[in-house]
């Protein structure tokens, strides 16, 4: 979407939020119950959601706390639609809106320079890509370019250990079980914690048998990546757990372009992963 159109958009949602606010004020009695203003504050908390949130978050400078405090406000609406809400519950939500949403919003918005191809550098990592990485990494940029960060850098690690899973596969699985062995067989250096033992036989033993961490460990013995690589590849790692289990925590644009350059540089790039 062009920026002015955009901005046209935000302006006309600020506009029904407020005239849905003075209807709803004016509606007889203490509860808001005609399903024309019901139908209309469910229509306006979708359009956020559906319209103007994703776009925010994917092409805006707006702050992650002005965005997580409208998403909180507008889920909240959703729920008052569904019911019969009384006339504070929902003034609660627009009021709020109303004071703040042209100096949170639509001053970032109209002060920032539009850039709807977010992630360009994104794009090259799929052109480094072959088979099943593609269809990962496509949907992973598709991810990121709707603020869908989590979801991006889970679908980036699936890429990512594909193209690991293919070189164990190249080496050979005998050459990793042996390594395998030897490492839990040591009781001193760097390797002496590890202690799994594998006896792995094919491609789909090796994606359900073989944590992506071990994983890791195996193949810096083996010497395809060497301490530096296993420890940037184990934040990756890291971050990918953290965006699949529910928690606190949040993840910036900088996080995302981090993850991606360094699945990139570390593996698809990487001359002992070529395919």
């Amino acid at each position: 979407m062009e920026k002015q159109n955009f901005i046209d958009l935000l302006k006309t949602f600020r506009k029904d939020a407020s005239s849905l606010a003075l209807k709803c004020q004016n509606a007889p009695g203490r509860q808001v119950q005609s399903k024309t203003l019901l139908s209309a504050l469910e229509a306006l908390a979708t359009t956020w959601f559906d319209e103007i949130e994703p776009i925010l978050r994917s092409t805006y400078s707006v702050s992650e706390e002005a965005l997580l405090r409208y998403h909180e406000l507008l889920g909240g609406l959703l729920v008052l639609a569904a019911g019969r809400p009384s006339k504070s519950a929902v003034h609660d939500v627009l009021g709020p809106m109303a004071a703040s949403f042209h100096v949170d919003i639509l001053v970032p918005v109209q002060k920032s320079q539009a850039a709807l191809s977010r992630h360009p550098s994104l794009d090259a990592v799929i052109s480094h890509a072959q088979g099943l990485e593609v269809d990962y990494l496509t949907e992973a940029v598709d991810c990121a370019q709707l603020g869908r960060r989590r979801a991006a850098i889970i679908l980036g690690w699936c890429a990512a250990v594909n193209r690991l899973h293919v070189y164990v596969e190249r080496e050979g699985f005998a050459k990793f079980n042996h390594a395998s062995a030897r490492m839990s067989a040591m009781q001193s250096g760097r390797y002496k914690r590890f202690n799994n033992k594998y006896e792995i036989q094919n491609l789909s033993d090796l994606r359900m048998t073989v944590f992506d961490g071990n994983l890791l460990w195996i193949l810096e013995f083996m010497g395809a990546i060497d301490g530096n690589q296993h420890k940037r590849l184990g934040i990756c790692f890291t971050m990918r757990n953290t965006c699949a289990h529910p928690g606190d925590a949040t993840f910036s644009e900088e996080n995302v372009r981090s993850f991606f350059s360094d699945i990139d540089s570390l593996v698809f790039t990487n001359p002992k992963f070529a395919l």
